[in-house]
């Protein structure tokens, strides 16, 4: 008896080099070391609490927006144009749409070590990272199968999970790499030990009406 297999719900993930955004790194050195002025007060609040030094251990240093910032304009032009592609290729009639950032901001995890992001997703279109200091020894992405009912009975496997084929994926990243995904892809970052410096920008960009865009518009 013949048994056809239809591969359905497909989940693609995008991953792609492109180094020449790594000059990135100083124009976020301000906006990490405001991150870290912040983390201050929540570092100190800690430790009065626990009773012992613990620095930034566990925490990841976030910047304010990036989407006013001038020297990222191209950066931004890039991701916009890279998302807008993924979605129209995916079959989305963007016609009357507009591809446009919710979200764009850098982080950089503890030099102390600890640093990491839970599972979670993003209210968006298109989500991504790009990384500018990571290495072998530091933090890097999982993404899980995005179908809860699948989570809930999944069987034990033969072999180690190690790929996107079955239930997840571990990407280890270079500078220089992006990854982007549909917003709806569980997601985390494993803890970092806090060996070499781990700094990612990360981005959510969302489809609005076209209209919207001519409504801002008319009321400027």
């Amino acid at each position: 008896m013949e048994i056809k297999r239809h591969n359905l719900f497909e989940t693609p993930l995008y991953h792609l080099k492109e180094p020449k955004f790594l000059n990135l790194n100083k124009v976020c050195d301000k906006y990490i070391k405001e991150g870290k002025e912040y983390s201050k007060s929540r570092i100190k609040t800690r430790e009065k609490h626990y009773k012992k030094k613990i620095g930034d251990f566990g925490l990841s240093h976030s910047s304010t927006t990036l989407l006013e910032e001038p020297k990222i304009k191209d950066f931004g032009k890039f991701i916009g144009q890279t998302s807008y592609n993924i979605l129209e290729s995916q079959g989305y009639d963007l016609s009357k749409h507009r591809v446009d950032f919710s979200e764009l901001w850098v982080q950089e995890f503890g030099k102390n070590g600890g640093g990491h992001q839970r599972v979670h997703t993003h209210y968006s279109h298109i989500s991504g990272f790009y990384f500018l200091k990571c290495s072998k020894k530091t933090s890097y992405p999982i993404f899980h199968d995005p179908r809860p009912g699948a989570m809930m009975i999944k069987l034990p496997f033969k072999e180690p999970v190690q790929s996107c084929t079955i239930t997840q994926a571990d990407l280890r990243p270079e500078p220089g790499d992006f990854i982007l995904f549909n917003s709806y892809l569980p997601h985390e970052f494993i803890v970092d030990p806090g060996i070499e410096p781990f700094r990612f920008i990360h981005f959510n960009l969302v489809c609005l009406p076209e209209k919207y865009f001519q409504h801002e518009l008319s009321k400027k």
